[in-house]
């Protein structure tokens, strides 16, 4: 009996002890490695440091005293990093509430082949961002006056052009965005996209008294005194914050205020959370814009990325962009060997599917046992030969790297150019309780072979207990690409249904107990989705703005099958009843209660 007692003695010890060292967690202060808040000077050597110490070692908190802390680049570097983590395990980078500043070409942090990483409790901004901006103080057809603080946004008109500079920089406007926002809540003005002021800030500038520039020529548009502009000096430049090939990785309780790019961007990594994680506008300073390009990317993911109590802000594209690559076939180059125009994030060991260029369906599957970067494009050789019915024109998807989506109690607004959620992934797709008021859809599902590449087709989607209140702002009011979306929900891959009978290229979306409160036709807009379902959703009409959009019904349904409409709830006021189909058999779509009616064959 007692010697029972004491192997049961032993292997509690033992478990208590496993316990133990997986949950202890050592931390260390920066100011032990040279780092001083409020200095003013360079903290990366110290963040250096610090990260030297962790290797080898798990579960350590790098701790920062409450304060200012400044980042500066290296001399001739254009993409000095901030943070970087490099096969690191464990590793938790806490900034105690305090405020990092950023200065120049830079990237915020890079988490590369590491595990369980954290970073936690800190503000991120620049004193000078590569964006400005001006609030419109007149306007005639033949000049455009805009107030600038010269303070904050620091410019020289040079032969009659203005230049604006910043800590070692000196740059025009880009004519590529220009977006206005109202004077009162700074939200996207409503029917504007894209250099809606045309090449204004490209013409002759001249300074006026009381920090007016004139700029001589016809604005496209008439803008309303007050309206702000966000001016644009770089498009796609240093990603904010680089997650790649690792695994476990959480942003919580941070704002990052500007990035030259995205504002985090995910490629093969496993399980990426942002809790309490916001790339948003500082309003504090007065803004309208934070990063230069979508706040999240993630692509060939795997795992589930979460996203929860976010609200991401004056950002220069979607809220959310998560989607894998369709890999363009350039040739077949042997029995196992086939040549893509672009395969990067595609490895040794991950197994794709072939996908058909004419019926856009997943094929066979194989697995991938060598890849060589030529100088025009990537050689993939695989474990087995390549089917026979593949060729040069189609695709390929990478079927390892594919990730879930899971978006929960985030504000999706109206203060950032373009859409809200992109996903195009066949993992399953959870956007629950969360509250959207955007200026183009709500929503975007697509799937690309032609422009983009965007790969994900779907196969369960949910959308559940959400609030979408008049968005669609600026969403499609001739049908052009560069407006920003035909309906609330708009699932559009660039698949075409050719007739009543042609497979659909998306499966298993459902729209559920949501509140969808709107000024004008269109819900949904689907094209090519094997089981759409519209259940137990309330409609209810505003007045807030005009109708403009250039879908007329409610649904515009074309190639679905297996559509489901019913158990909806509708506002007297909201009047539209149409679902209008094409490619599609009346039986494709079922109403039961007949609250909508199928109009066989329309466009719109």
């Amino acid at each position: 009996m007692a010697h029972k007692i004491f192997k049961k003695s032993c292997v509690v010890l033992l478990l208590l002890c496993l316990f133990c060292e997986a949950y202890s967690q050592e931390t260390i202060n920066i100011t032990s490695f040279g780092g001083s808040p409020n200095s003013y000077s360079d903290v990366i050597p110290a963040i250096n440091r610090a990260l030297g110490y962790c290797k080898g070692k798990k579960n350590i908190t790098i701790h920062f005293p409450k304060g200012r802390y400044d980042f500066f680049p290296r001399e001739g570097s254009s993409n000095t990093v901030g943070m970087s983590v490099y096969k690191q395990n464990g590793v938790t980078i806490d900034g105690g509430d305090s405020e990092f500043i950023f200065h120049g070409k830079m990237q915020i942090a890079n988490v590369d082949s590491s595990t369980n990483i954290a970073l936690r409790n800190f503000t991120v901004d620049w004193d000078r961002p590569f964006t400005s901006q001006c609030q419109v103080v007149g306007v005639t057809d033949t000049y455009l006056d805009v107030k600038i603080d010269r303070e904050a946004y620091p410019y020289q008109i040079e032969k009659d052009t203005i230049q604006f500079t910043g800590e070692g920089w000196k740059l025009p406007v880009l004519k590529m965005y220009g977006t206005l926002y109202d004077k009162l809540n700074k939200e996207v003005v409503y029917n504007t996209w894209d250099a809606p002021l045309g090449n204004i800030f490209q013409n002759k500038a001249e300074q006026l008294a009381g920090g007016v520039v004139r700029f001589h020529g016809k604005p496209n548009i008439k803008p309303e005194i007050g309206t702000y502009v966000a001016l644009f000096h770089i498009r796609y430049g240093n990603v904010g914050v680089y997650i790649q090939n690792s695994k476990d990785v959480l942003l919580q309780d941070v704002k990052i205020y500007y990035t030259l790019g995205f504002g985090l961007r995910g490629e093969r990594t496993e399980n990426i959370t942002m809790r309490n994680a916001s790339i948003c506008v500082n309003d504090q300073k007065g803004r309208v814009f934070s990063c230069a390009a979508d706040a999240t990317n993630f692509v060939n993911c795997k795992g589930v990325i979460k996203v929860e109590n976010c609200a991401h802000t004056g950002q220069g594209d979607d809220f959310i962009n998560i989607h894998g690559r369709n890999m363009a076939i350039n040739k077949i180059a042997g029995p196992s060997t086939v040549e893509f125009k672009d395969a990067r994030l595609t490895t040794v060991g991950d197994s794709v599917w072939f996908i058909n260029k004419t019926t856009a369906q997943r094929g066979e599957i194989r697995v991938v046992s060598s890849v060589k970067k030529n100088k025009d494009n990537y050689a993939l050789t695989f474990t087995s030969p390549v089917p026979s019915n593949v060729n040069a024109g189609d695709f390929a998807e990478n079927k390892t790297w594919t990730a879930g989506l899971e978006l929960r109690r985030c504000k999706v607004l109206k203060r950032n150019r373009a859409r809200g959620l992109l996903v195009t992934t066949p993992k399953r797709v959870v956007i629950e309780d969360n509250y959207f008021r955007t200026a183009g859809t709500a929503i975007l599902i697509e799937g690309d072979l032609n422009f983009w590449f965007e790969a994900g087709a779907t196969t369960n989607l949910q959308i559940k207990n959400n609030v979408f209140e008049n968005c669609l702002t600026s969403g499609n009011k001739n049908g052009n690409r560069g407006e920003w979306g035909e309906a609330v929900i708009t699932i559009t891959p660039s698949h075409q249904p050719q007739n009543s009978s042609t497979e659909p290229y998306h499966k298993n979306i459902r729209i559920t107990n949501n509140q969808f409160k709107v000024f004008d036709a269109p819900l949904v807009r689907a094209v090519s989705v094997r089981g759409l379902y519209f259940d137990n959703n309330r409609i209810v009409k505003t007045e807030k703005y005009a109708p403009y959009t250039w879908q007329k019904s409610a649904f515009l349904l074309d190639g679905c099958r297996e559509v489901e409409i019913t158990r909806n709830k509708l506002d007297d006021k909201y009047a539209t009843r149409d679902v209008a189909i094409s490619h599609m058999e009346n039986s494709d779509v079922k109403i039961p209660d007949g609250l909508f009616k199928v109009n066989l064959n329309a466009t719109r």
